[in-house]
């Protein structure tokens, strides 16, 4: 008798270090770091063989997704909705190249559904953006393991929903830490009565860190 349940894992990867100096990177098309690299693919080796891959098309997560898929004759899906969020005028400058604007950043970072980058995109905007590509994951990944390679402010608003926390609240930013090359592994099970996902664990250090 085939069962009534469908289950599936949904590993959620964060891209590895980047190659430049500490900065505000959302829709900038930085590349990786070598260490980067290693941090990715030292944390997909742990323990899960993954069916399907999703990932962000920019290139510090599309790149090794690529790859991945490729030497494991994966399929791969490039999701542009798993982009990072777009921090407009500021995005791609360093922390140091943003010394002239630090005011309006130390705002924003205190009131982030507030105020808005300039040139850039809402947290609503975002949260909206990330909540519609996250229900159609879930259906996409029943009865699968699928790896999602995509960035730290995806990853948190993605557990901001999961978590029942206020999506608009700075604490929650500033205290969901998602490292570089971690792992956020989610648990769904699929039922007649609705979709049931659950965390087992968050932000899983690459074993390069």
């Amino acid at each position: 008798m085939n069962s009534p349940y469908q289950s599936a894992i949904i590993d959620l990867l964060r891209h590895g270090s980047v190659a430049g100096d500490a900065g505000l990177y959302g829709h900038n098309d930085i590349a990786l770091s070598e260490v980067g690299w290693q941090q990715m693919q030292q944390s997909v080796n742990v323990d899960l063989q993954y069916q399907q891959i999703f990932s962000s098309p920019l290139q510090r997560c599309q790149l090794f997704a690529q790859d991945y898929s490729q030497r494991h004759s994966i399929h791969l899906t490039i999701a542009p909705e798993l982009k990072e969020m777009n921090f407009g005028s500021w995005d791609g400058l360093s922390f140091e190249q943003l010394q002239h604007c630090w005011a309006d950043l130390e705002q924003f970072w205190k009131k982030p559904a507030e105020i808005t980058p300039p040139n850039g995109e809402s947290l609503m905007h975002f949260k909206n953006r990330i909540t519609q590509q996250w229900e159609a994951l879930l259906q996409q990944c029943k009865g699968s393991q699928t790896l999602v390679v995509t960035h730290a402010g995806v990853i948190r608003m993605i557990l901001a929903q999961l978590l029942c926390v206020d999506w608009k609240s700075a604490d929650y930013y500033q205290h969901m830490r998602i490292d570089y090359g971690s792992i956020t592994r989610i648990q769904v099970l699929y039922t007649a009565e609705g979709i049931y996902p659950q965390i087992r664990f968050i932000g899983r250090p690459s074993p390069t860190i």
